[in-house]
Parts: C-alpha cells; structure tokens; sequence
C-alpha cells in the first residue's frame, strides 16, 4: 500500500482550471469553518448536463438553507476530477465529497484515503432502498466506501419485428445465439453483435464470465486479490468456454466478422440502423429511438443470454460519492452525501440511472433495465487500467491472432495477476 501511495504521489498531474457551478457558495478552501463559524464543505462533482446543472444548482441551495451548511460546488470532467483528487490526498487537502467512477475505488482504497462509512449505513435508514447488488458494489471486503449516485445496467436489447422475420424467438440462451445460423439469410441482418474493443469490451467480457460463475480476479484471506483461474481446472474451463464462445459466434456467421475491430460506436450504430437484430447494450440507446423512430420502434429489453446451467448476469456501472478520512466534516459530508442519493435528488437529477429501487420512470428504457439490477456484476475493485487493456488483448489474440481459446485463458490469468503484482495488490495465497 505504502509503494502505491508512492507512486500515486509521484504520478499526481497539475489540475486544469474547474468550472464552479454558480451560486453554490464561494469559498475556496477544502472544508472545515467559515468566518462566521458555520461548516463549508467542499464537493467536487462531474460535469452535469444543462438540465441537470439546475436542478443541481436548486437543491443544494435548498439543502444550505435546511441546513444552514455553505456548499461549495464545483464541476470538473472526470479526467480533471481524478486528477485533482490525486493531488488533493498527496497534500493531504482532499476535498469533503466527491463524484467518483467505480474504476476509481481501488486506487483510492490502496492509497488509505477513503473513510470507512460502515458504522453511519448502520444508521442511515434509506440503506434499505439499495439492493444487495448495490450494497456490494459500495463494499470492499468488510468496508462500505462509498454513496452510490448513479447507476446504469446493460440489457439484452432485440428488434422484435427483424427477429419475427427471421422466424426467430428472443434467445435466452447461447446456445439459442449460435443456432440462428440461417438468419442472415432470411433478414440480411446479423442475429447477434459483439463489442471485441475498447470500453465496452471488458464491460462485456465481464458479464460471459460471471454467467459462468467466474471473476477476473477474486479477493484473498489476506484481503489481496488474485486470478485463480490456474489453480482450478473447472475454472480454466470455463474461462475458455467464454472465449469459445466469441469464437463461435464469429465463425458460425451469427456475428459480423468485421466486429473482430468493433468497439461500441459501431455495434451501437449497427444495432440502431438495423444492421444486427440484437445486442447488449445500456438504456443510453433511448436518445437513438427520438432519431430513428421507424428502426427502434420495435426494440425490446431482454435479460442477456447465458450459457446452459450458467447464472444471469449484467454489467452495473455504479458510480459511487467518495469521502475522505481526512475531511473536518465527517458528519457533514455523509449527509450530504446521503442528500444526493436522496429520493428528491434522484428523481429529480438521475431519475433514468437511480440506484434507489424506489425511484424510477416509467418505460421500457427504464423499468425493464432497472428490474436487471440485482443481477448486476461489477469490476473487483482494483487497478483497473492494465486488466482492462489484458481483456480487451485475450479477445483479439483469440479472433485475430488464432489462439486458442483455452491458451487465451492461460494468458488473460497470467495477464491479470501480472497487473496486480505491479499494482501491489497481488495475493501472496
């Protein structure tokens, strides 16, 4: 921990100006107590759309006035922000709260930076509207790190009418995936599309393998993590059924073969002008159909298919609030905290992309992705940038470069522990 808090001090870059939202309190220091003895707490948030900049900008005046706390706010994009955190925690000023992403929550929690908010979830009762699937998502080991403010899951989305076409039915299963042999033919649409590059990539590959029953790295007795995939010969297998299966959907002709390159622009582009009948993707697609009502008009919200025996699963990008063990408004800064993932802020903010089951819009676009959640996987909460880079890699050496898929196990496995071995997060176990 203390070599990576090293490196994190040294890597740290100069933060580019931020653009403060207006109106949001005009203090300047990290925290702690204004001149008149009222407490500033300083939060650090992602930019914002226009709309919600003012809903924003409206409910945290209307906290201060409740409250009688000064908030200082201010947006910076995601880059600037992990930036900024960075060098805050190396001058040990980290600010009261800040926006987060969950690739973020390892790096924080190796370096020590994040407080504990174990003991205040027990005494915050609208714990109790966050799924277990999110609660996880908020916890590393026995720690809960975070307040969740956002969440987006994936779904199986289908064009109903290009399916009927094809005298096809929704498949549930992989297997169902690969039968849809004759497809193209009946259609001249792909039944099926993949995301082999790029940020989607990984966010996919994730889901295959959690259908069945893996993790790309796993947390150790010694609270260290590690891919043991290895180490158990049932676990290898699987491993190199997942790749099989990119593998398969490639060469039985159910997926483009020009998507050995694809990353998510154009399986997203592909699915929304009708040239795949299906694809797993996130309810962003809903801005599509406003575009191109004829082609999305039929689209339907499916669960993802999974392999024979496996386990429903789904990617959750749940994006958390971060405190910081060395804020002087502990209390301050969880109710705050605590105020955003309010019922009022997130119907009002993030109603499409609320982590609260009991906020929502009614939709498909929302409603039948939100009733995916419980089954949601995330990434274990490590140093992300390598493995995720390791992913996207075992993908192409399998499509491109003619691996094979139980060789490409082998590699991803030495891949991810090779990462967290240079990150300092290896098990010794």
């Amino acid at each position: 921990m203390r070599k990576m808090w090293k490196r994190a001090r040294a890597g740290v870059l100069t933060a580019s100006m931020a653009l403060s939202l207006a109106a949001c309190g005009g203090s300047s220091s990290n925290g702690g107590s204004s001149a008149d003895g009222s407490t500033t707490l300083e939060v650090w948030s992602s930019n914002l759309s226009d709309s919600q900049r003012e809903n924003v900008k409206k409910l945290v005046a209307q906290y201060e006035e409740q409250t009688g706390v000064k908030v200082n706010y201010t947006e910076f994009s995601y880059d600037m922000l992990h930036d900024k955190i960075l060098s805050a925690a190396a001058g040990g000023n980290t600010p009261d709260v800040a926006w987060g992403l969950p690739e973020w929550t390892g790096e924080f929690h190796s370096m020590g930076i994040l407080e504990d908010l174990s003991d205040r979830y027990a005494n915050w009762d609208d714990a109790s509207v966050l799924s277990d699937a999110v609660m996880k998502g908020m916890s590393i080991g026995d720690e809960i790190i975070g307040v969740p403010y956002e969440m987006t899951v994936r779904a199986y989305l289908c064009h109903e009418n290009i399916m009927e076409k094809g005298g096809a039915s929704v498949p549930a299963t992989w297997d169902d995936v690969l039968s849809m042999t004759d497809f193209k033919d009946k259609t001249g649409t792909y039944p099926y599309a993949l995301a082999c590059t790029g940020v989607r990539a990984p966010q996919e590959m994730i889901v295959y393998l959690a259908q069945k029953g893996l993790e790309i790295c796993s947390l150790q007795d010694d609270g260290m993590y590690k891919n043991t995939w290895k180490d158990n010969a049932d676990q290898l297998a699987a491993a190199a059924d997942v790749f099989q299966f990119y593998k398969d959907c490639i060469d039985s002709g159910v997926v483009d073969p020009n998507s050995k390159s694809f990353g998510y622009e154009e399986t997203d582009d592909n699915f929304v002008n009708g040239f795949s009948a299906s694809y797993v993707t996130g309810n962003w697609l809903q801005e599509k159909e406003d575009a191109n009502p004829e082609v999305m008009s039929d689209v339907t919200v499916e669960p993802i298919p999974v392999p024979e025996g496996g386990t429903p699963a789904t990617y959750m990008e749940l994006k958390p609030l971060f405190l910081f063990n060395t804020s002087k408004n502990n209390d301050a800064a969880f109710d705050f905290a605590t105020y955003v993932c309010g019922k009022e802020w997130q119907q009002d903010v993030y109603s499409s992309a609320s982590p609260r089951s009991d906020v929502t819009v009614p939709g498909k676009w929302t409603e039948d992705f939100q009733a995916l959640s419980d089954n949601g996987v995330a990434f274990p909460p490590v140093t992300l940038g390598s493995i995720s880079q390791a992913m996207i890699d075992s993908i192409a050496k399998v499509l491109q470069e003619g691996m094979t898929p139980q060789a490409a196990a082998e590699w991803l496995a030495d891949a991810v522990n090779t990462s967290l071995k240079e990150s300092g997060e290896l098990s010794a176990s």
